[in-house]
């Protein structure tokens, strides 16, 4: 479909010229202004640094309310750390006690100094040990929590492999009862109803990735959860929005009126705007975080000193660390695009027009699944 056709006739309703001019998800949450790509929207501050990295609709706060996870994660260390900790508190307790039984009792005996030296040396020895069962306590606690956090990464990503799976399974049904519905020929009405589901639905897996990406942002950028195939053609944790749109057009064009095509054209250009600031941002982000990381090589050479190095080292771990944290936002917001793109569509198109593109990105996932599942069963004699 080309996108340089057909000009707006005065015959467009009031939702097909909303949705002619796509407004940018985050842009619409502070009042409709339209922000330049590259600038920070209104209210939001930022430093010369995070400037390099503001999209369009850049608002960490407009995600603060997509809800939680509802997860729990407990682990049998940290249970048996606590008890370990208790034990080895109430047997120092034990022991002190035992010393300072010691010490009233050398204390009491008058007519003996080597027997008191003797005590005094093991009360000394006593001490030191004490001492290193602090240390090694100590050593044990910080061994159990990073354990305690990696196993909370593994299971929130497990977690949200198997919601996911869950929702496919869904979605699956709810494309059966599309399917079945369009052929029946029913209502509008009750398609109407049906098609709604289908977007509630989305809307859930937008809900699941937001969680995750909360609690393992790698992982959800990484595509893992996918099949090979639809890795192959992944775009910042997910699919990309302009591309999907094409695949849409092309099955839905023949029964597009004028006006919808202009809406189709419109929103296709914002799409390919959009992405292109996010990729660009993120080339941004790699290449500060790659200069950051470099620049926190240990200094060479006979003025270096070994704090100087250990200074600098860490003040460019924090710095990395923080510019790190943008890959959350990045994500966030391209699958914020990519959800305002099937409602824009769903705006723009009929009901039935709208039933029958759902099946048609349902069928374009299924056959890219399939085709993973050939590729990993294929021989390899």
């Amino acid at each position: 479909m080309r996108c340089e056709g057909p000009k707006p006739s005065s015959k467009s309703s009031s939702s097909l010229s909303a949705a002619a001019t796509f407004v940018p998800p985050l842009a619409a949450a502070h009042g409709g202004v339209a922000v330049p790509f590259g600038m920070a929207p209104p209210g939001v501050a930022t430093t010369a640094d995070d400037a390099r990295f503001c999209m369009p609709w850049a608002a960490a706060a407009h995600f603060e309310n997509w809800g939680d996870s509802g997860i729990v994660v407990t682990s049998p260390l940290a249970e048996t750390a606590s008890t370990d900790v208790d034990d080895v508190s109430g047997a120092n307790h034990h022991d002190a006690q035992m010393g300072g039984a010691i010490t009233q009792s050398v204390d009491g005996h008058d007519n003996s100094l080597p027997v008191c030296k003797v005590e005094s040396r093991d009360h000394k020895a006593y001490i030191v040990e004490l001492e290193n069962s602090r240390s090694k306590l100590a050593h044990l606690e910080q061994e159990l929590q990073r354990a305690r956090q990696q196993g909370m990464f593994i299971a929130s990503a497990l977690a949200f492999d198997l919601e996911y799976a869950r929702w496919l399974d869904e979605h699956q049904q709810h494309m059966n009862d599309l399917r079945v519905a369009l052929s029946a020929q029913i209502g509008d009405d009750d398609l109407g109803v049906l098609v709604d589901g289908v977007m509630l639905h989305y809307d859930e897996m937008f809900r699941l990735k937001g969680v995750a990406t909360r609690t393992d942002v790698f992982h959800v950028l990484s595509g893992m959860w996918m099949s090979p195939a639809e890795r192959f053609f992944m775009w910042l944790g997910g699919f990309r929005s302009s591309e999907l749109l094409k695949v849409v057009a092309r099955q839905v064009e023949p029964q597009l009126t004028e006006q919808q095509l202009v809406g189709i054209c419109s929103l296709q250009q914002s799409l390919q705007q959009a992405e292109d600031a996010l990729s660009q941002g993120m080339e941004a982000l790699q290449q500060a975080l790659g200069d950051t990381l470099a620049a926190a090589a240990p200094a060479l050479g006979p003025s270096a000193s070994a704090a100087d190095s250990v200074t600098n080292y860490m003040g460019q771990m924090a710095v990395a660390m923080s510019k790190l944290a943008t890959v959350e936002n990045f994500l966030r917001q391209a699958d914020l695009l990519r959800q305002q793109t099937l409602k824009q569509v769903h705006r723009i198109l009929t009901t039935r027009q709208a039933a029958r593109a759902l099946l048609v990105v349902s069928d374009y996932f299924s056959r890219l699944r399939a085709l993973s599942s050939l590729w990993l069963t294929r021989p390899t004699d």
